[in-house]
């Protein structure tokens, strides 16, 4: 199965399936918000190296006393940034601006702390691309409107309503091909990857 079908798959379960259930079931929601530090694996730059937001609002649901179900809508900024030193005066900025829809698994293994994984499914908002201060206003080759990434992360429990999370993501699909277009086995092009650290307070 392709990642297009599997993708297409997954829409139609939160669509057609996911709303009916929610409804029987107790759920609880709140707000997130934090920091990350992004970079673009292909882009040959060391990383994470650029800083941005994170934030948005979550609805949980437990299906057993252990596991449960999160979605989230969230604004996320992405990127990559190389600065000059003494060793080069070249420099680097790109901004990625996501609305993402994280949904996730998560499993209580201990009393405080919380396992996650699931995908999510970013739209580009806004971008800006800047190459030793000069905006690149027609840069090729274009971005792609949609992130579709793999996420692992864990959260440990500060109080019963605040919960500090640390996430890893990790593009499935190239997010923009190589500037040659060369393509290598996995490597199909450049690739988002955020390591992100919000809290998320339950309302």
């Amino acid at each position: 199965m392709t990642v297009n079908r599997c993708y297409s798959l997954f829409i139609l379960i939160l669509v057609f399936f996911i709303p009916g259930w929610l409804v029987s079931q107790e759920f609880n929601g709140g707000i997130l918000a934090g920091m990350c530090g992004s970079e673009i694996s292909g882009d040959r730059l060391e990383g994470p190296n650029k800083a941005g937001i994170y934030a948005g609002g979550f609805v949980n649901i437990y299906i057993t006393e252990k596991s449960s179900f999160q979605m989230e809508l969230d604004y996320i900024q992405k990127g990559s940034r190389d600065n000059p030193d003494s060793l080069s005066y070249e420099s680097y900025l790109l901004r990625l601006n996501y609305i993402e829809l994280p949904v996730h698994y998560k499993y209580d293994f201990r009393e405080r702390w919380t396992l996650e994984t699931g995908l999510s499914y970013g739209v580009l908002i806004s971008k800006y691309e800047e190459v030793n201060t000069i905006e690149q206003v027609n840069a090729y080759p274009e971005f792609k409107n949609g992130d579709l990434s793999f996420n692992i992360g864990m959260f440990y429990s500060l109080t019963d309503r605040l919960r500090l999370n640390i996430r890893y993501s990790n593009s499935i699909r190239a997010v923009r091909p190589h500037s040659g277009g060369q393509t290598y086995k996995w490597n199909q092009g450049q690739y988002n990857e955020v390591l992100s650290f919000t809290l998320h307070f339950d309302l």
